[in-house]
């Protein structure tokens, strides 16, 4: 079976085609009984199609031809976490950091799942023990791939629980304090939204999507001329910004018709 194949099947992971995948890489997995980047591809395939226990047992078999692969070790720990047992899965993660330090993957599988169990202050310390050993962990875009997915969920509180943790390590990354107006707003908690946008705002005077979001804020607590006054801060920073020229727009003629 040629490589080009092989690379279908990855492409079909990517395009969450799972079964496809499956049988992409059981079929290579048959032919390649010893290849354990197969293996372990095809345990992926199997979580992303919702069979844990079948990932689980690919996995294994991954694990048993490359016993100290720090991915394959995170898989499995990954799979242990979705089937609740987040003990096991944190020994997985710290064989893999062992085997490898640098693994980011691996920190943030285990910072989270210790969040999770509600040890809190263990989590800090591994964050902190993971930046000594990968320093780019430091990175919000990694943290906000693990934010995001419990929003698209609607797990509005437990997204803002993430980030409230995440700005007791960071408390000055502005990152985490934008990307918690979203949930905020989303539970109504508009004066926490004016707060903190604030905040961003004062870190950075010239951030339009933050001015944005203060003068939408204004307009739902009915703060009507404070929030003309924020769409035109946009407009100077951004003279054709067309979503601050409409909110503007709309709230004149509204304060026009209503007196």
């Amino acid at each position: 079976m040629s490589e080009q194949r092989f690379d279908k099947g990855i492409l079909l992971m990517h395009m969450e085609r799972f079964d496809e995948a499956v049988d992409f890489f059981n079929e290579f997995v048959d032919t390649h009984p010893l290849d354990g980047s197969a293996w372990q591809k095809l345990a992926a395939s199997y979580v992303g199609g919702g069979d844990a226990e079948e990932g689980r047992r690919c996995a294994e078999n991954a694990l048993e031809l490359n016993p100290n692969d720090p991915e394959v070790l995170v898989l499995l720990g990954s799979i242990h976490s979705l089937s609740d047992r987040d003990n096991d899965a944190l020994d997985y993660f710290d064989r893999a950091i062992e085997a490898d330090p640098g693994l980011i993957r691996a920190w943030i599988s285990k910072v989270v799942t210790l969040r999770s169990l509600g040890r809190v202050e263990e989590a800090k310390d591994s964050y902190r023990l993971g930046m000594m050993a990968a320093p780019t962990l430091r990175d919000p875009e990694y943290w906000s791939d693990v934010a995001g997915p419990l929003y698209d969920e609607g797990m509005i509180e437990e997204t803002i629980e993430l980030f409230d943790f995440l700005l007791e390590l960071e408390p000055e990354e502005i990152v985490y304090k934008f990307n918690k107006l979203g949930p905020l707003a989303r539970m109504r908690q508009y004066d926490d939204v004016l707060d903190l946008v604030d905040e961003v705002i004062e870190a950075a005077p010239a951030a339009v999507p933050a001015w944005m979001v203060k003068g939408i804020t204004l307009l739902a607590l009915e703060r009507y001329d404070e929030a003309v006054e924020c769409f035109d801060r946009v407009l100077k920073i951004d003279p054709s910004n067309a979503d601050a020229l409409d909110m503007k727009r709309k709230t004149l003629q509204y304060l026009e018709k209503t007196g």
